[in-house]
């Protein structure tokens, strides 16, 4: 099974950089694979630690994919990282071991600390919409317009029936994005 998540790492000069991520997990062990070339590779190469975030605010999953990284941060507790500080839970992890791969190389983390900071409000059929409308926009490169676009609209019915002002915000945000993102393709 694959869980949504924001993966936090830090640069070679202490950089926080916030990336939605779905990961694997295993016992006691996350499998991160990350794209090449991504800032997520790359830090968890250089720094061997990183934060893995739940959350149910997919808007948080918006603006990461958006740009808008500078979310409220806390500092862990075990490891020299942060965790998003509204996340419902994190787990702090390390690496153990790296499995190369030209386009998505592996990496097997083993949970170090596990915190629960915030209580779950319950699932929401328009946050599902953002999340799947984030993973479309980062595949903007390797998936067609009319495939994106037909999923998009699909998606847009739950935005509309069940979502808040934040979330139709956090839509109009993301179509945004992924049009330009075409524009510039």
């Amino acid at each position: 099974m694959i869980f949504e998540t924001i993966i936090s790492t830090l640069n070679s000069k202490g950089k926080v950089n916030f990336a939605p991520f779905g990961i694997k997990k295993k016992g006691n062990y996350v499998y991160i694979s990350p794209y090449v070339p991504s800032q997520t590779l790359t830090n968890l190469l250089s720094s061997k630690c990183a934060v893995v975030n739940y959350t149910n605010d997919a808007t948080l999953f918006v603006k990461c994919i958006t740009g808008e990284k500078n979310l409220k941060k806390s500092k862990c507790n075990s490891i020299d990282c942060f965790y998003i500080s509204s996340t419902i839970a994190y787990e702090e992890i390390v690496v153990d071991s790296f499995k190369n791969h030209k386009v998505r190389p592996t990496f097997k983390c083993k949970i170090i600390n596990s915190e629960t900071i915030n209580n779950f409000n319950g699932f929401n059929r328009a946050n599902f919409s953002l999340i799947e409308a984030c993973i479309l926009a980062s595949r903007v490169k390797f998936l067609g317009k009319k495939e994106i676009f037909n999923d998009l609209d699909f998606l847009s019915n739950a935005i509309n029936k069940t979502g808040g002002r934040r979330e139709k915000d956090a839509w109009k945000k993301i179509n945004s994005f992924i049009l330009n993102s075409f524009k510039n393709k």
